[in-house]
C-alpha cells in the first residue's frame, strides 16, 4: 500500500484558465459549427490546440514525477482529455458536432483540475499490467460517459418532441434513431475496452482485501455485467428508447463509483492509495 507522496510542481493558475478557455471555446465553436459550417475549421484547430496544451501539461506531470499512479484530481483530467479525444471521434459526423460539443465542455471542467491534487509515487516502477490498466480504465470511462450524455440528451429530446417544443433543436441536435445509433457504438466500444481493462486489473492486483480494491472490483464487475446484458438486449430483442437509456445510467452511475468512488474514499477518507 502507498502512502500520500510529495506533490507535483503546480502549473500556474493562468495556465488552467487558458486550457479551460481553450476547451470551452471548441466547445462553442464546435456547436455553432452545426449551423454555421465556415465555422468547422477554427473549431477543430482550437479543439486539438486544447488537446495539445492539455497533452504538453499531463505528460510534464509524469516526466517530473517518473512512475507513479495518479490521484483522484488528477485521474479527472485524464478523463477529460480523453473525452476531448472521443469528441474528436464523434466530431467527424458534422451532425454529432452537438454532443462532441457538450464532450468538450466537460473536458473543460476536468481540464481546469490539472495538477492541483495529490499525486502518488510508487514504491518499485509499475509493469505493464498497471500501465495498461490506467489506460484503457480511462478510456472506457471516457466512452461509456459519452454514451451516458448521448442517453440524457436522448431524454431532453424526447421530452421536447412529447411536448413539439424541437423546432428550434432540429437544426442541432440529429434525430432520435441517428443519437441512438451513436449510443450504441460508444456502449460496445466502451464495453471491449472495459473488458480488457478488467482483464489488466485481475492480472495486477495480488490481494483484493490488502488493496482495499474489494468494492472497486465489485462495482466495475456489475457495471460489466449492466452494459453486457443491455447489449445482448439490443441484439437479440431491439431494446430501445427509455429502457435502454436506463441500463445506460445505471451501468455508468456503477462505473463511475467504482473508479472515482473508490478513489476519493480510499485517498481523503484513508489516506491511502492504490492505482
Amino acid at each position: 500500500m502507498i502512502r500520500l507522496s510529495r506533490d507535483p510542481p503546480h502549473p500556474a493558475v493562468i495556465f488552467r484558465i487558458v486550457l479551460f478557455a481553450l476547451y470551452a471555446a471548441g466547445a462553442w465553436l464546435m456547436l455553432r459549427s452545426v449551423s454555421n459550417s465556415r465555422l468547422g475549421v477554427l473549431a477543430w484547430v482550437v479543439m486539438l490546440g486544447a488537446i495539445g496544451a492539455h497533452t504538453e501539461a499531463i505528460v510534464r506531470l509524469m516526466h517530473y514525477l517518473g512512475p507513479y499512479s495518479i490521484g483522484l484530481l488528477e485521474a479527472i483530467s485524464m478523463l477529460g482529455w480523453t473525452l476531448a479525444v472521443v469528441a474528436c471521434f464523434i466530431a467527424a459526423e458534422p451532425r454529432n458536432r452537438a454532443i462532441a460539443a457538450i464532450l468538450l465542455g466537460l473536458a473543460a471542467l476536468d481540464a481546469s483540475l490539472t495538477g492541483i491534487g495529490h499525486t502518488f509515487a510508487e514504491e518499485t516502477a509499475p509493469g505493464w499490467e498497471l500501465t495498461a490498466h490506467i489506460l484503457l480504465s480511462m478510456a472506457a470511462a471516457a466512452l461509456l460517459l459519452a454514451a451516458a450524455v448521448t442517453a440524457l440528451v436522448l431524454v431532453f429530446l424526447d421530452r421536447r418532441l412529447r411536448t413539439r417544443r424541437v423546432a428550434h433543436l432540429s437544426t442541432v441536435l440529429p434525430p432520435l434513431d441517428a443519437l441512438e445509433k451513436v449510443m450504441f457504438r460508444l456502449i460496445g466500444t466502451g464495453f471491449v475496452i472495459l473488458t480488457f481493462a478488467l482483464l489488466t486489473g485481475f492480472v495486477f492486483v495480488t490481494d483484493l482485501r490488502a488493496q482495499h480494491l474489494e468494492h472497486k472490483t465489485i462495482l466495475s464487475c456489475i457495471a460489466w455485467v449492466l452494459f453486457g446484458v443491455l447489449l445482448i438486449g439490443r441484439t437479440r430483442y431491439g431494446w430501445r428508447g427509455r429502457p435502454a437509456v436506463l441500463w445506460t445510467l445505471s451501468g455508468f452511475g456503477f462505473l463511475i463509483l467504482s473508479y472515482f468512488g473508490s478513489k476519493f474514499v480510499l485517498e481523503y477518507v484513508l489516506g491511502r492509495h492504490w492505482g
